[in-house]
């Protein structure tokens, strides 16, 4: 057995926690600019992008 194997990740893993880990930037970035802002728009978009990504890797585990 090799000490470090290849590790397979599965796509919808790879979702959850990209997902996860854009959701909580935005509302990171949402929360320190004030409303309105290039960054605060940046953080919005990365909560939407967040919860799709989330929500694309879940729904794909509970359709298989």
């Amino acid at each position: 057995m090799e000490r470090f194997a290849p590790v397979t990740i599965e796509r919808f893993v790879r979702a959850v926690v990209a997902g996860g880990l854009a959701l909580v930037a935005g509302l990171w970035l949402t929360a320190l600019f004030a409303r309105g802002t290039t960054v605060w728009l940046l953080g919005l978009v990365l909560v939407l992008c967040g919860l799709l990504g989330l929500g694309w890797g879940i729904r794909s585990e509970l359709d298989t």
